[in-house]
């Protein structure tokens, strides 16, 4: 086998290998230096692109400031890169996150003016700083219009969000509508772990809902075997 020159050109690092160190270098808290290593590329002859546009401004949000984050992503803009939905994700979490929920709501209505989403994972993120806010009717609200024409189908991750929420208050009614989204995570093809069943079928009973607990064992005794069967 040829061995391979130091200065053979298939062995340099490209974007991806930049944008993996300064990603590591941010979550470690060397925002400084992950900022650097965004900078040197171009000298190197790698141009940055929007994923590492987007590392840089996650890694600011989780470690710095939103503001800081926001600089970068204006930066991007003036420099002529066109943000995704990932991009905008990042920002509108990293504002929930510093209790700028109106900012954060502004993103999402730029976002539909880039014809950028909203999608699901943006949907996800608003509805959890709703019920994290104690707004659980407006969380509801939106998970009720996201399947409207079959424009944001919900995922996984949605149904996790709003079953634990509903245990915020546990109310009677909080614990039918955690029934309810766990029949329809079945319906929809998810299979809810045993965990999620059994929190919610105790929550139904000890809030008077046996005749709905005890549809859920049904459910939840179809799904075993769903499981046995696709292990076979």
């Amino acid at each position: 086998m040829k061995r391979r020159s130091k200065t053979d050109p298939v062995c340099a690092p490209d974007v991806v290998s930049y944008t993996t160190v300064l990603h590591g270098l941010g979550l470690s808290g060397q925002l400084r230096r992950a900022r650097e290593v965004l900078d040197e590329m171009p000298q190197r002859g790698v141009l940055p692109n929007v994923a590492a546009y987007n590392a840089l401004i996650q890694v600011i949000c989780k470690k710095g400031t939103v503001d800081d984050a926001l600089a970068v992503f204006d930066e991007m803009l003036s420099r002529g890169y066109t943000p995704n939905s990932t991009t905008y994700n990042v920002i509108i979490r990293g504002l929930c996150h510093a209790a700028e929920f109106d900012r954060a709501l502004g993103f999402v209505d730029r976002m539909r003016r880039d014809r950028c989403g909203p999608n699901v994972q943006t949907h996800n993120i608003i509805m959890r700083c709703y019920f994290e806010e104690g707004e659980i009717e407006k969380g509801l609200e939106m998970f009720d219009k996201m399947g409207v024409r079959g424009a944001c189908l919900p995922n996984l991750d949605t149904y996790n969000v709003i079953v634990s929420a509903m245990f915020v208050r546990k109310r009677g009614e909080d614990m039918v509508v955690a029934g309810k989204m766990v029949r329809e995570m079945v319906e929809r093809g998810f299979l809810p772990r045993r965990f999620m069943f059994n929190r919610v079928v105790n929550g139904l009973l000890v809030t008077g809902n046996q005749d709905f607990a005890r549809e859920l064992l049904r459910l939840q005794d179809k799904c075993g075997r769903l499981r046995r069967e696709i292990k076979i």
